[in-house]
């Protein structure tokens, strides 16, 4: 028995491999050039032939309305992976590092295939325009940069899969402050990803109408028990997220901020503001006042505070308080 493909066979997958996607094209010349790089030496004929038998069993088409006539696979094609034009290799490659820490690692290295090809093409590439994006184009963290905590694969496995699935899980999960895994029943609800960590919002078999957010890092054993996952009524991911924002909530009440800051280290609200109704004035003495209506979180006092002697927080007159008391325990500390 041969098990080995005839020539033939193998030179048109690669001819299926180099057609781009409609509306680019290629003619038969380009075609023949791509191949004899490849090592097949082939005529323009027989090239032509290939794509005409190809066409009557493959979603690709021949522009012919000028010459020279162009061949690319058809706008909707899918099933076999037609062959990717640049725009989608820099799609592909700049969805890269946004998707991995999303996917589960086992599907992602089930796509990572895609990715590898992608980058792949943009390296063949290195004088187009695209590639030059790719190489300058980069995503940085305004904040400081954190390792992502170890997650069990296998746990995580599990909690995506019931997710997908709508199972309830049986659990080994560590609080906080406990050095033990405590046994736990959950109801898996959403996933969110938060700078590196990634929280699980469920609920307990034991309180399953209000749902809560853990650190997937802190599940040492997850598996399904048998029962399907309980979902409160009317529970959106989304309104979950709003009403407990994951930014450590202190009040449902919003406050208004009024803030003082000097120039350089306020300039950015110019551009960039704390909300949409934001009132900026400039003051006498070179800073800026700055209003704003804002979530109470802990996220808004550590950006404060990153600021240090640069911000002089007015009102309300409890959150002024707490810097003050925040800046003599830090004096404190330093002496």
């Amino acid at each position: 028995l041969n098990i080995f493909m005839p020539e033939s066979s193998l030179r048109q997958l690669q001819l299926l491999q180099i057609l781009p996607r409609h509306p680019s094209k290629i003619s038969t010349l380009e075609i023949q050039g791509q191949l004899n790089d490849l090592g097949y030496s082939v005529s323009l004929r027989m090239i032509q032939r290939d794509l005409e038998s190809l066409e009557s069993v493959m979603p690709i088409v021949c522009d012919d309305r000028e010459r020279p006539f162009g061949w690319s696979w058809h706008q909707s094609a899918f099933g076999l992976q037609p062959s990717m034009d640049p725009i989608e290799a820099l799609t592909f490659s700049l969805a890269e590092q946004y998707l991995e820490p999303l996917m589960p690692s086992k599907s992602f290295k089930r796509i990572k295939v895609f990715f590898d090809r992608a980058n792949s093409i943009l390296r063949k590439i290195k004088r187009n325009e695209i590639s030059r994006w790719r190489e300058r184009v980069r995503v940085e963290h305004q904040w400081q940069r954190l390792e992502a905590p170890k997650i069990n694969d296998q746990v995580e496995a599990e909690i995506y899969d019931a997710l997908l699935k709508g199972r309830q899980l049986s659990v080994l999960y560590t609080n906080r402050a406990e050095k033990r895994a405590k046994q736990r029943i959950i109801n898996p609800l959403g996933l969110v990803l938060r700078g590196q960590i990634h929280y699980l919002i469920c609920s307990m078999d034991e309180d399953k109408d209000n749902p809560r957010f853990l650190p997937l890092h802190r599940f040492t054993k997850a598996e399904w028990n048998g029962n399907p996952s309980y979902e409160p009524k009317g529970f959106s991911v989304d309104k979950y997220i709003k009403e407990n924002n994951l930014g450590y909530l202190y009040s449902n009440k919003p406050i208004y901020l009024e803030a003082k800051f000097d120039i350089s280290a306020g300039f950015h609200l110019t551009e960039s503001s704390l909300s949409k109704d934001q009132e900026i004035t400039a003051l006498e003495d070179e800073r800026l006042l700055v209003k704003a209506k804002v979530s109470d979180t802990a996220q808004l006092r550590w950006w404060l505070l990153g600021f240090a002697g640069q911000v002089e927080v007015i009102k309300p007159n409890f959150l002024r308080e707490e810097m003050i008391q925040n800046i003599k325990s830090m004096n404190k500390r330093y002496k």
